[in-house]
């Protein structure tokens, strides 16, 4: 290719051309709305599963992956349909430059996510915990490479500035006997939930289902309330109860599938 004066002869990219990528798959989740997942793989998150294509001979295209500790997952952002060229994060009092975010709000919306390869069964790959939601379609995948995708300097110069402090969440044992009980009954992405939504600006009602009354106040997950106290950077989570009246779960209707549970869980409780 020749270069001259500078300008490349490449052709030039035409801003309404399309192009057009096909899921190769499909991530399988707990974490099924947005507000389930964390802003960063963590581990308070949950695991899931990459479930790719059939007749695609992608079979061969996993050779040797299994001796891979650690993978790049390349998504889409199926539930934005907008993009924001400026965003807040829970961790400034200023917008943000999206480019300057990994926020999903983006001109093309694609997401990509570093997590552990736990196994490999077929066209299944099992991975640790993850910031993907319930249906995401895969566009790609690529090995994490431990010698050039870890750079010692690496900075983000307004997150190291960032005003806003991390708030240690605690629970006492009456709310961690509760969490344990939920666990035990297959609800267990809520300590996680509590952790991500309190950990940073807890009180942000345009963000966060959040209400205050004397001083204690309270955080809605689904049809569970969590009653916590805030005394300068440290939370402490007091109990959690259901969200549902009496009447509400004498109630036939169950339009969330959790009545059962609710029911269990204030006979435990009260």
């Amino acid at each position: 290719m020749q270069v001259m004066s500078g300008v490349s002869n490449w052709p030039k990219f035409n801003m309404s051309s399309e192009i057009i990528f096909h899921p190769i798959g499909y991530f399988k989740s707990p974490q099924i709305e947005p507000y389930q997942a964390p802003r960063q793989p963590d581990e308070n998150s949950q695991p899931g599963e990459i479930i790719l294509n059939p007749k695609n001979n992608f079979e061969q295209a996993l050779t040797d992956l299994d001796g891979c500790s650690h993978i790049w997952i390349i998504y889409h952002f199926h539930h934005n349909e907008n993009w924001k060229p400026l965003v807040q994060t829970p961790r400034s009092d200023k917008k943000i430059g999206v480019f300057a975010t990994r926020a999903p709000y983006r001109p093309n919306p694609i997401g990509m996510s570093v997590v552990k390869l736990l196994k490999i069964d077929g066209l299944h790959l099992h991975v640790g915990p993850n910031d993907i939601l319930d249906g995401t379609p895969i566009l790609d995948i690529k090995p994490y490479h431990p010698e050039s995708d870890k750079i010692k300097d690496a900075e983000i110069k307004w997150l190291a500035s960032a005003p806003k402090l991390k708030y240690k969440v605690s629970f006492s044992p009456y709310a961690a006997d509760q969490l344990d009980f939920l666990e035990l009954h297959d609800l267990r992405e809520v300590r996680a939930f509590i952790q991500r939504q309190l950990e940073y600006d807890p009180l942000n009602t345009d963000k966060k289902r959040v209400t205050s009354q004397d001083n204690i106040h309270q955080l809605s997950y689904r049809t569970w309330r969590v009653s916590f106290v805030i005394t300068d950077k440290n939370i402490s989570i007091l109990s959690l109860h259901s969200g549902y009246s009496k009447d509400d779960l004498s109630d036939v209707e169950d339009k969330y599938n959790d009545k059962s549970l609710h029911k269990q869980f204030t006979k435990r409780f009260t």
